[in-house]
């Protein structure tokens, strides 16, 4: 149930709290002063895109609070999917800044545009006068109807939807590969010598850093050599004055020495005799691997040939080792395709023939329910619209068959004869504004009864009608509101008389300024403001009485 909406700076709106109650809530107000505006915020608040412009002037930013307590488990798993802590409050936010994005909050976490809508569709259901033209769209019937259907239809919808975009994707390929026959042979020649260029070389990871490290220590010998003979020269053999070798002896001897009579650097002494030993070991690991160096000029070449090789299967097929195999691999499939053309054509046709026929038993699944759910859908709305003084009306679901796609093969018709004698016909055509307010009502009050929704939102469901058909109308919405929230904006008062809680809103000049304000009214309030839409700005004690004796009469059902 809303509990609270809470708006800023919205459109004339400077600052409004709005505290709901169970039941019946009715918003009446002068045409201007902002009932539809209080609507739209709470359209906003639950998902619907914001425009800039609705910031009110000279401010920065609008903000918009919806508060809801929710006892559905499956709106706390949801939220609970992305770690946001809820009990029985959910609190919605959305703020609107002029100068960057607008934020949406759900319990103070910033959430997406998804994730709200899939919450709030289960929180409040709202209709506004548009909704009854949504309704005549044959693509919206259609999607009402499926609602309605079991719940494997959901299922069986997104099943068809996959297999119909599987089948587009094959249909493109056979068409794209179709068009190769006239260049196969062409193709097939590249493809063959690509191929063989790739196998002849074959490549292995060593060719990817080992070959150029080889080819480096290769390359570099010379400076090599010549950097290990100069290392062993200073390290064994004289080398100008002296080896490091013969200088470290030295260092040995005087320390030795000295120890003798100071015995803390006995230790001094070891390390150093140790150093003489490793330094040994050092050259003649030195003196091993220089013998064994040779120039090899043959290995050379070869490493240098293959670098060449290598980094022209690079330039032309990949980067790397891997990229070129991957090239192989793509290369070698093509050109078993290629040889195999009629064959694999055949092939990807008779792909298409089974996943069609799968889609065809999916849809006709899919057809079977909408037709079951029509003729019971049918009855429904003809006894609701009935209550709602739509006499003698007929209402038929009219399908037809069509070709294959995403939704199935069924086109989808509501038609509606709304008087005795009259034909069957689509409801654009037949229904006046006044009939489309009520068979709308009937839906709603439908979908209510079969999705649970805990709040219904009515912005001027009452457009079109009057006399005896209003206080039908306002006796369905009562009958509502016994079973969950209700908020309406009418100017009807039979329909304001009904109501549980009652807001006024009035348009005010404050400071050059447009203000829109709410009231919640008392007894002897509410008796005026139905008084005043019952006979005009001119209130008459006559109107006074009638207003008494229209909400006496509603209080004691």
């Amino acid at each position: 149930m809303l509990l609270e909406l809470n708006i800023e700076n919205f459109a004339i709106i400077e600052n409004m709290k709005i505290e709901f109650e169970p039941g019946l809530n009715v918003l009446t107000g002068e045409t201007g002063s902002g009932k539809s505006i209080i609507i739209d915020s709470l359209g906003l608040v639950l998902g619907q895109r914001a425009n800039k412009d609705i910031i009110k002037k000279g401010k920065d930013r609008a903000f918009i609070e919806a508060v809801f307590s929710s006892y559905d488990e499956q709106i706390k798993e949801i939220l609970s999917e992305y770690g946001i802590e809820s009990g029985d409050l959910i609190v919605i936010s959305k703020e609107i800044r002029a100068n960057s994005p607008t934020i949406a909050r759900v319990n103070n976490r910033t959430v997406t545009s998804s994730l709200l809508s899939s919450i709030s569709s289960r929180l409040i259901d709202i209709f506004a006068q548009h909704e009854s033209i949504s309704l005549m769209d044959n693509k919206n019937q259609m999607n009402l109807l499926d609602d309605f259907s079991p719940k494997e239809q959901k299922n069986l919808l997104e099943d068809l939807k996959n297999k119909v975009n599987k089948i587009n994707e094959l249909k493109r390929e056979y068409e794209e590969k179709s068009q190769l026959e006239k260049n196969k042979d062409r193709e097939i020649d590249i493809l063959k010598y690509q191929i063989k260029e790739i196998e002849d070389a074959a490549l292995t990871d060593y060719d990817d850093e080992g070959l150029i490290d080889d080819f480096n220590s290769l390359n570099n010998m010379t400076d090599t050599i010549v950097n290990l003979s100069e290392a062993k020269q200073l390290l064994n053999e004289s080398y100008e004055n002296s080896s490091v070798g013969d200088l470290l002896d030295r260092v040995i001897v005087n320390v030795i020495e000295v120890s003798k009579y100071n015995k803390d650097l006995k230790e001094t002494e070891e390390e150093l005799e140790d150093i003489r030993f490793r330094l040994s070991d050092v050259a003649s690991t030195l003196d091993r691997y220089s013998n064994s160096l040779e120039l090899d000029e043959e290995k050379l070449k070869y490493l240098q040939d293959r670098i060449d090789l290598v980094n022209n299967l690079k330039l032309k097929y990949g980067q790397s080792v891997e990229k070129i195999n991957n090239f192989y691999g793509e290369a070698s499939e093509r050109l078993g395709f290629l040889q195999n053309f009629e064959k694999n054509l055949d092939n990807l046709l008779k792909e298409i023939d089974k996943l069609n026929k799968d889609a065809l038993d999916v849809a006709n699944k899919i057809s079977e329910n909408r037709i079951k759910t029509a003729e019971i859908l049918e009855k429904k709305v003809e006894t609701e619209i009935g209550k709602l003084n739509i006499k003698n009306a007929r209402f038929k679901i009219e399908i037809k068959e069509k070709e294959l796609s995403q939704d199935g093969i069924d086109k989808v018709e509501f038609l509606i004869a709304p008087n005795l004698g009259q034909d069957l016909m689509p409801m654009s055509k037949v229904a006046s504004g006044g009939e489309m307010s009520r068979i709308m009502l009937g839906f709603k009050s439908i979908i209510a009864e079969k999705d649970n929704i805990p709040s219904l939102v009515f912005d001027e469901i009452d457009a079109g009608i009057s006399g005896k058909t209003a206080q039908i109308v306002g006796n369905k919405i009562k009958e509502l509101s016994k079973d969950r929230q209700i908020i309406v904006i009418s100017h009807l008062p039979q329909i304001v008389a009904i109501a549980d809680t009652h807001f006024s809103i009035q348009k005010d000049i404050v400071d050059n300024n447009t203000i829109s304000t709410i009231d919640k009214l008392d007894y002897e309030d509410r008796v005026k403001e139905v008084a005043r839409l019952i006979g005009g700005m001119d209130i008459t004690e006559i109107a006074i009485n009638a207003a008494k004796e229209m909400i006496g009469d509603a209080n004691d059902k």
